[in-house]
């Protein structure tokens, strides 16, 4: 991250991190019921299992970050390998950049990110994955990362500074991820008897 405009304001671990991602997402009650519904004991347990886990978030190197002017920086970074977002956004492909997405209908047209660009959530974190090869994935804060996107693109002020949760990473690639079910597994007998009726 050689970039004069992202500062690292202190190092920090992934359960802070996951507890951001959690203010962001985890109380709000259709994500807790879309957890349910994929068979997953609450949110926690589905944003664990089914994406921190896939992407290695717990070893990677995490820092909080301030960064100036975050509109011309998001351009840039790519949004992360979601099956959601792969299947409407992407055109099948893995991911595109935030330029990219900004300058899509779908994207620039999206009334919850419309309410973003008007008025943009400061006080929210946004989280992302710096890959060994210098890339960046935004794996958590789609909507605001498109909102600050098309800010940039749109040339709307945006003077103030915001704060990202960003993790250097090992991995050369993430996985995609989403519409994921827990299916549990099998439980083996191990020669007990079986309870019967």
């Amino acid at each position: 991250m050689n970039n004069q405009r992202i500062k690292l304001i202190r190092k920090c671990e992934w359960e802070e991190v996951f507890l951001s991602w959690y203010d962001n997402e985890g109380k709000n009650p259709h994500w807790n019921q879309l957890a349910k519904e994929r068979n997953f004991a609450s949110w926690a347990d589905w944003r664990i299992k089914g994406y921190a886990r896939r992407f290695e978030c717990a070893e990677a190197d995490w820092g909080l970050y301030e960064i100036t002017n975050p509109t011309a920086i998001v351009l840039n970074w790519f949004g992360g390998p979601f099956r959601t977002w792969i299947e409407k956004c992407y055109a099948g492909q893995k991911t595109k950049s935030f330029a990219e997405l900004a300058s899509m209908p779908e994207i620039a047209d999206n009334s919850k990110i419309i309410t973003m660009v008007e008025n943009y959530p400061k006080d929210s974190i946004i989280t992302a994955l710096e890959l060994n090869d210098g890339r960046i994935f935004v794996i958590e804060g789609m909507h605001r990362a498109c909102a600050l996107a098309i800010m940039a693109l749109s040339n709307k002020t945006f003077t103030d500074k915001l704060i990202f949760a960003i993790g250097k990473s090992n991995l050369s690639e993430l996985p995609p991820v989403g519409q994921n079910k827990n299916i549990p597994k099998k439980i083996k007998n191990y020669g007990l008897p079986s309870e019967k009726n």
